[in-house]
């Protein structure tokens, strides 16, 4: 995956987000997610393109929504009998805030353009061909969020957050990837992320779930135990 991004940041990042971007993908999306899903509005041009955009939005913005319900899904498993569910909630709760904290001290650290200018008057490939890794320019250090494009942190909460089911519940393994390289898809295609951003946040939720799973994962929901399917916590 460390080669993917570095391929991604030297070949791939600047052509596919310009080709994105004047091609208007984001907004041609949008428009047909409206079209098939919800009924036409009544408005002028502009107020139906923002329209258009905050419907597709809602349903890609979920990992900070998530993010910040996890601290209360790990309150409530003391409160849970032992039992699949049980660890899978600790398991994904844990995973998650353990990916937001370490995303974002990336973002800082890697202090990466934008594709596009969307806060503080931020340089971008498409503002003006800003490209490049800046380091320790990020919030921390800067106060702002003006670079802070690597890594992905909705790819990488969404894998966060996918991964552990797939995980419990081992059947479902290839689907919860798919969902989240959904995700991170979504985020290239609406020019909010460059390719190897969304690599980048892939390798941080996956690895820190996968640390997590070994170190908090019992010994009763073994691998094992977990591909059975009639076996359950009290019989392995």
């Amino acid at each position: 995956m460390v080669v993917a991004i570095v391929v991604s940041y030297f070949f791939i990042d600047r052509s596919l987000c310009s080709f994105i971007y004047d091609h208007s993908l984001p907004q041609q999306i949008c428009a047909l997610f409206q079209i098939h899903h919800w009924p036409p509005v009544q408005a002028d041009q502009g107020d139906l393109e923002r329209h258009q955009l905050n419907l597709f939005v809602q349903l890609v913005e979920w990992p900070p929504i998530l993010t910040g319900l996890a601290p209360f899904l790990l309150l409530a498993t003391p409160f849970l009998k032992s039992s699949r569910f049980r660890t899978l909630l600790i398991l994904m709760s844990v995973s998650i805030l353990f990916t937001f904290g370490l995303k974002n001290e990336l973002k800082w650290i890697f202090s990466r353009d934008w594709p596009l200018t969307w806060t503080h008057n931020n340089p971008s490939w498409i503002g003006n061909h800003a490209y490049g890794f800046l380091w320790f320019q990020g919030k921390l250090f800067q106060g702002t969020d003006a670079t802070g494009s690597f890594p992905s942190g909705h790819t990488a909460i969404a894998f966060a957050s996918f991964l552990p089911i797939g995980l419990i519940y081992r059947r479902l393994l290839p689907f919860c990837i798919a969902l989240a390289i959904f995700e991170g898809l979504c985020m290239v295609v609406m020019d909010y992320h460059f390719f190897s951003d969304i690599i980048a946040g892939a390798l941080v939720g996956t690895t820190c779930t996968l640390l997590v799973k070994s170190t908090i994962l019992p010994s009763d929901l073994s691998a094992d135990a977990l591909d059975s399917p009639d076996s359950s916590p009290g019989e392995n």
